[in-house]
């Protein structure tokens, strides 16, 4: 009995040391962000309760939100968290300031939720591991490269009109999201994986729900402060959630590894030795091989590949059709690029030539991720201080790259609302600041992959619009972005699509 006091009173002061620690934070977090234009808020919670909306209602709060401090004269806005402060640029002059610096690269805290996942891979990795891996994946995007991905861009395009057909032919409403990410699922993986893997033809694929749920638990965790406790986290089955989920992610691409591997050992594939040669998963075995990966870092990058290769695509391409069944002239403008460029055959095969001649189709893309940004944003964890537009950002906020707030900017795009493929004009975009469109992101932490993926998406629309008009059976807003790794439709894509004769 004599040992329970002395525990109770340590256990007393860790509590009382804990709390007096977040008192800190808190106060530390208020005094900064009472400096910085933003919502008023709660001195304990801060603005916690502006993120209680449903993931599609947070998309428009910030767009809302950033207008009304814009038409304030404010450049930079801020939301405060318990013990958190995130701020927004809201102009690409502003946003400058965060992505040309060579030092502010690590992701902001939420990122943290991945880290089971993805672990040190080039999504999250900082400083020379990061800077090292980029060098070493960089010949997986090459140019040459990327041509010879074409085969596979068609044929798995192909196979996504063969499963609409039955849809054309009976009229019937169909929802596009779930068929397009299929698509891209079986594209990536055999393009950067070199493995077939079928998944348009098994509509029960557990990786695609596990990404789907991880995705939306990242949400949960960001906004909710009972889950950054571990006990809470673990007491109220979370932690048991996670667990399931890391399992069919890891075992899907642990599988892929594995198959790849096999097959170069015994023959069955071909071992090339010039790295401009190798897929990227070849490449990532080869440097295994060299012990310049460890088996964990094989791993990771593979997920990261997966993961920031796949969801992306599949939510761009597909809020892509969203706009053009929204937009039927548009659509018919893009049909009769399509036939004057690659010609009328709706089955013949998109070159990587003339992909490159699809100036339409491209703007019509580019306008697509400005009205709905595939990502709505990324955050930088701030190391050192940082002024920007005469505010002084601590050490440890958030900063966050929004293209969801910079596409949306009423003093840059005139009526952001309306779909307007002309705004990509040659004209048109000089003048502009660079960083008003940054749909994957700028500077030294760009995507490294948006090359693959925008031909990826070119060759998918193509295939798509050449066999099908595409027409709405919901209004434009009845679907709307939601608010997570991804800004995925909350209600599909729920077309009709008509057979061109």
């Amino acid at each position: 009995m004599a040992l329970l006091v002395p525990v109770f009173v340590s256990f007393l002061v860790l509590i009382l040391f804990w709390l007096f620690q977040k008192y800190q934070k808190i106060q530390k977090v208020n005094y900064y962000g009472s400096q910085i234009p933003g919502p008023k808020g709660n001195w304990l919670t801060g603005n916690l309760s502006m993120f209680q909306k449903s993931n599609t209602g947070l998309i428009e709060m910030f767009q809302e939100e950033a207008k009304k401090f814009r038409e304030q004269g404010h450049s930079v806005m801020r939301y405060i968290m318990p013990g958190k402060l995130l701020v927004f640029p809201l102009t690409g002059k502003t946003v400058s300031k965060i992505l040309e610096s060579t030092t502010e690269i690590e992701k902001g805290e939420d990122y943290d939720f991945f880290e089971p996942w993805i672990g040190g891979g080039l999504l999250v990795s900082v400083g020379e591991r990061w800077k090292s891996h980029r060098k070493l994946i960089t010949p997986s995007f090459h140019f040459a490269k990327l041509e010879g991905y074409f085969d596979v861009f068609n044929q798995e395009s192909k196979i996504l009109v063969e499963c609409l057909e039955k849809f054309s032919d009976s009229g019937e409403q169909v929802d596009l999201h779930p068929f397009i990410n299929r698509c891209t699922l079986d594209i990536i993986c055999e393009t950067a994986m070199g493995t077939k893997v079928g998944a348009q033809f098994n509509h029960d694929n557990s990786y695609l729900k596990a990404v789907d749920g991880y995705s939306t638990m990242m949400l949960e965790y960001a906004y909710n402060p009972i889950m950054w406790n571990p006990f809470l986290f673990w007491i109220l089955g979370h932690k048991k959630r996670q667990n399931d989920l890391l399992y069919s992610l890891k075992k899907f691409t642990g599988d892929i590894i594995a198959e790849r591997k096999a097959a170069l050992e015994s023959g069955e594939a071909e071992k090339f030795t010039s790295k401009r040669s190798m897929n990227f998963l070849d490449l990532m075995l080869s440097m295994k091989e060299s012990n310049v990966l460890s088996e964990e870092d094989l791993r990771q990058e593979v997920d990261t590949f997966m993961f920031g290769g796949h969801d992306t695509t599949t939510t761009s391409c597909s809020w892509t059709c969203w706009n053009l069944a929204h937009n039927p002239e548009v659509q018919q403008k893009v049909c009769e690029e399509l036939a004057e460029v690659c010609g009328e055959d709706p089955n013949g095969d998109i070159s990587y030539e003339q992909a490159n001649q699809l100036h339409y189709l491209d703007r019509v893309l580019k306008e697509s991720k400005r009205l709905i940004a595939p990502v709505a944003l990324v955050d930088r964890k701030l190391q050192k201080e940082m002024e920007i537009s005469g505010y002084i950002i601590p050490p440890g906020s958030s900063v966050s790259i929004a293209p969801v707030i910079l596409h949306n900017n009423h003093d840059v795009w005139k009526n952001p609302e309306v779909f307007d493929p002309d705004r990509f004009l040659p004209e048109e975009c000089a003048k502009r600041h660079p960083y008003d469109f940054v749909p994957f992101s700028a500077g030294i932490k760009n995507c490294i992959g948006q090359k693959f993926s925008v031909l990826n998406e070119k060759v998918m629309v193509s295939h798509l619009v050449r066999n099908f008009k595409i027409e709405p059976m919901a209004k434009f807003h009845e679907t709307l972005p939601c608010f997570e790794s991804v800004s995925k439709p909350s209600n599909g894509i729920p077309v009709k699509l008509i057979r061109r004769v």
